[in-house]
């Protein structure tokens, strides 16, 4: 019986230790399978952070790539995709973000690293381009963006009221520089001889409508040394306007243009571009400013369409400021009245013509003293027309006889007390040019101006340039991880 009883024990001893080892090894196949699970979830985890700190890498590095003489010189920031090479390619700069993106995933690359393991197998990186904006899309769009940004922490609120109140007394006065010209061939109409016409009247007709009309075009005339003019010339078929453009892909539009922006790009112009006052040194063309109002390959012709357009708006000014002059008018209606009855032309329309031309030499005498650095009144009053009746008889030239100038206050009548220089006249021009001349002309003189700087910018455009790009990055491992993800990218 005893024995029997240690048999029986025998086997049940042995029967609980089959039972733990049965146990143990299903915990210990738990333990493994929680142990892999955690490394595999934390190699997941390790993937996803890396993954996205190597697409914000492989972007900075590229945004960090921008042409660097076109930010010290002007201030914006742009990726060339050329890079400083004559084939601009988007390409080369999706094969820059593929590098970058790899290297984060393999720095082991180009090393010899003890022991190293790679904890991810990574097995394949790739970058692609989904879209991209150029600078001179949507009318170069992005380029206007980036100067309103910059221009808006220098111009003050000062310098933003100065130049629209000039340009709400221009509008409240309907200055444009076409209409003295529409004016003259007007009032010039009625004038044109007639056969019943006798031979005197004929030659006082003929000799009205030439007192009308003066030779604007003449840059000695204004006081200009014709030869002291820049001859600096571009080739206007290889500005933006006129060049087939590359484009950008998809539409990431996202800036509207108001008022106060045109007035911040206008200032940039004033300050990053040269001037017949302004010169500045390594620029293609001298009279940059003028170049963007005008658009003509070279600076003489921009200099000359200049001086055209600052005659008609100061002889419009001017005869403005003439008929304001009541004491003015009184003194040229005789004059009409005694014509009325020889040419059968009315008097209000001969003392119209009488003091047209009474406004064109006060122009002539104007632009002189403008191209000369000096500042004029906007609206005159009678104190200040210089050009005195005596003197309309011989018309212009060097025998114009000026009258004293006297500083005059506002008058009854309302005349603004406004001065304006060259410079004055340029920003306001500026400010009516479309938006897509003004920003498409301002890159096409800073496009000229770093060819010619001799620092690898020979080839640069402005529609082989970036500032926002969305890229598709993907990563696969071989652990079957896949991480795919779409980021946009800019400099603003």
């Amino acid at each position: 019986m005893f024995l029997k009883r240690l048999q029986i024990k025998s086997k049940k001893l042995h029967s609980k230790n089959g039972e733990i080892s049965i146990y143990l090894s299903l915990v210990f196949t738990l333990i493994i399978s929680l142990l892999l699970t955690v490394i595999s979830a934390s190699r997941g985890a390790a993937l996803q952070v890396v993954y996205e700190c190597a697409v914000e890498s492989a972007l900075l590095s590229v945004f960090g790539e921008y042409n660097q003489e076109l930010l010290d010189r002007y201030d914006v920031l742009f990726i060339d995709l050329s890079y400083l090479s004559n084939t601009p390619d988007p390409q080369n700069l999706e094969i820059r973000l593929n590098e970058y993106f790899e290297d984060n995933f393999h720095p082991e690359n180009g090393t010899s690293l003890l022991f190293y393991s790679d904890f991810l197998n990574v097995t394949d990186t790739n970058v692609s381009l989904t879209e991209y904006e150029l600078a001179t899309d949507r009318f170069g769009e992005p380029f206007k963006k980036q100067v309103v940004e910059y221009m808006s922490n220098l111009v003050g609120v000062n310098d933003v009221k100065e130049l629209t109140n000039l340009v709400s007394v221009w509008d409240s006065y309907s200055l444009d520089s076409d209409k003295f010209s529409e004016m003259q061939e007007s009032v010039s109409e009625s004038f044109v001889s007639s056969e019943e016409d006798s031979w005197q009247q004929t030659v006082i007709k003929d000799e009205i409508r030439a007192f009308i009309h003066v030779d604007e075009n003449g840059i000695i005339l204004m006081g200009i040394d014709y030869f002291k003019l820049s001859l600096e010339q571009i080739s206007v078929s290889d500005t933006l306007l006129f060049r087939n453009k590359e484009q950008g892909i998809g539409d990431m539009h996202e800036f509207d243009f108001d008022q106060t922006e045109n007035v911040y790009f206008v200032e940039y112009i004033m300050s990053k571009m040269g001037n017949y006052f302004d010169q500045r040194e390594e620029t293609k063309l001298k009279y940059e400013a003028e170049y963007i109002v005008f658009g003509q390959g070279s600076d003489m012709m921009n200099m000359q369409s200049m001086v055209q357009n600052l005659f008609c708006l100061r002889a419009l000014e001017d005869y403005i400021s003439l008929n304001l002059a009541t004491d003015k008018v009184e003194k040229i209606k005789p004059i009409g009245e005694a014509l009325e009855p020889l040419i059968k032309v009315p008097e209000p329309v001969t003392t119209q013509a009488i003091l047209l031309g009474w406004a064109a030499a006060e122009g002539v005498t104007d632009v002189r003293e403008l191209i000369h650095g000096e500042r004029v009144p906007l609206i005159k009053t009678s104190d200040q027309i210089n050009v005195s009746i005596e003197g309309l008889i011989k018309l212009i030239g060097e025998n114009v006889e000026i009258e004293d100038k006297t500083e005059a206050p506002v008058s009854e009548s309302g005349i603004p007390n406004i001065t304006v220089g060259y410079s004055d006249y340029l920003r306001v021009f500026l400010y009516f040019l479309p938006s897509m001349f003004k920003v498409y002309r301002t890159m096409d003189m800073i496009e000229q101006d770093l060819r010619i700087s001799g620092n690898g910018n020979e080839f640069f455009r402005f529609d082989a340039c970036t500032d926002k790009v969305k890229a598709v990055f993907t990563v696969e491992t071989g652990f079957d991880f896949r991480f795919v993800g779409e980021k946009k990218y800019s400099y603003f």
